[in-house]
């Protein structure tokens, strides 16, 4: 596409309108040098500038190559003609020998949405691009993935960590319908040079497999403008079945803030198939504190068990599923609880920290200081000693079990503050 003509000033703000933060605030942007990332950050540099937003550009040195330092430097030497913020982040430590893709990635978002929480920046803007969103189809496909998978990328999206008492930070990109040769040619248009990747020539890799099958490829319609936008009619499908599985579990589940949740099954069976089994997915990735819902074959083996209990078929007598516990409960109502057992997370706490802990609970421990762990039954028994009251208190034990506690260095055990008794002097845990 030797033919293809730079973006506009105005084209640029079309894009970007929709991520727009408000007036004074800030926003963030990664930048690795190569021609995509700084053909965002020299634009967005324009546009923030006219609109009274501060921009910060923000390079990882994965230290997986020896240029890698220079070129970070190289980066922020560019940027300085266009009065543009740097910062240079290092990924320190050991390095992976395997998956090195998948986890040098994980280090950017770790470092960068560290960054973005230490300095209350809600926004940061990604150079993915149409040719990037038409790859990650085809890779999805290949594999196999179903609606969300091939949904691809989000115009904005959450960001994919996790961190506790920050503003949710946003993913942008505003690229996603555009070229990567119109990219290159914008930065040609100003003279502005850019770094090449080796990795992005390197064949072991899928990603480039991929990308040399759409350039080379003579079969009607495998390109990057007809994949890019079957992604994005995936991306629609993706929404509407996102909201009918909100809406049932509106109608069917009741979320307890001891960390567990209740279903009705009536609405649950008699809703589709697949917003049913995309709600049960849902309840156990957050009570069970994962990132991922367990595999489909297990979800619907679960769904077919308790059809069975609807129909009489057969007695539904629990399970576990995703490090969660599957239990019937009276009135027409399957509860899904943490599996204790599968729950071996202990952390050190410190002053004033926020922390998240089994992927469930939002800690606040203001200044108490100790052991953060799971809840054992000789520290209940030993707290029930000391507190006489909590006897009379209706805690199950698969929800006991499930529950965090401090432990201070004498010994005392801490409980959080939604367990009577405890609401003054406990800590919060929010689920």
């Amino acid at each position: 596409m030797d033919d293809a003509t730079a973006l506009t000033a105005a084209e640029f703000s079309d894009l970007f309108l929709p991520m727009k933060p408000a007036e004074g605030q800030g926003i963030a942007v990664a930048v690795s040098g190569g021609a995509d990332s700084m053909a965002l950050t020299v634009m967005l540099g324009d546009y923030c500038a006219s609109h009274n937003i501060v921009l910060t550009a923000l390079t990882v040195d994965h230290g997986l190559r020896a240029e890698a330092a220079e070129e970070a430097r190289q980066v922020g030497r560019w940027l300085k003609k266009y009065n543009i913020s740097h910062v240079i982040l290092n990924w320190r430590g050991d390095k992976p020998q395997s998956n090195i893709q998948d986890q040098a990635r994980r280090a950017r978002y770790d470092l960068m949405g560290e960054w973005c929480q230490t300095n209350k920046v809600s926004k940061l803007c990604l150079a993915h691009h149409l040719d990037d969103q038409a790859e990650t189809f085809l890779i999805r496909l290949f594999r196999g993935s179903g609606v969300d998978g091939l949904a691809a990328m989000k115009a904005q999206s959450d960001f994919p960590i996790l961190f506790p008492g920050a503003a949710a930070i946003t993913l942008c990109r505003p690229f996603l319908g555009v070229a990567k040769e119109r990219l290159r040619a914008t930065l040609r248009h100003r003279g502005q040079n850019w770094i090449e990747d080796p990795s992005n020539q390197n064949e072991s890799y899928t990603r480039v497999k991929i990308r040399h099958l759409l350039r080379d490829s003579d079969i009607d319609g495998l390109n990057a403008d007809r994949m890019a936008g079957t992604a994005a009619r995936m991306g629609r499908v993706q929404s509407l079945l996102h909201d009918l599985t909100e809406e049932l579990a509106q109608d069917a589940v009741t979320y307890f803030e001891q960390g567990y949740a209740e279903i009705t099954l009536s609405p649950l069976l008699s809703a589709h198939d697949e917003i049913a089994l995309r709600c049960l997915a849902m309840l156990l990735r957050r009570v069970g504190g994962a990132k991922y819902a367990p595999r489909l074959n297990r979800l619907e083996a679960l769904y077919d068990r308790l059809k069975c209990e609807k129909t009489d078929q057969g007695g539904f007598s629990g399970q576990t599923l995703g490090g969660c516990l599957i239990s019937l409960r009276p009135d027409n109502r399957i509860m899904i609880s943490r599996e204790g057992a599968a729950i071996g997370e202990t952390l050190e706490l410190e002053k004033n920290r926020i922390t998240l802990w089994d992927g469930r609970f939002v800690i606040e421990n203001g200044a108490t200081v100790g052991l953060l762990k799971k809840l054992e039954r000789a520290e209940w028994q030993s707290i029930c000693r000391e507190n006489p009251a909590l006897k009379k208190l209706k805690i199950s034990k698969v929800v006991r079990d499930g529950l965090p506690c401090i432990i201070k260095a004498e010994g005392r055990v801490i409980l959080p503050s939604f367990i009577a008794g405890f609401d003054k002097t406990g800590f919060r845990a929010i689920f």
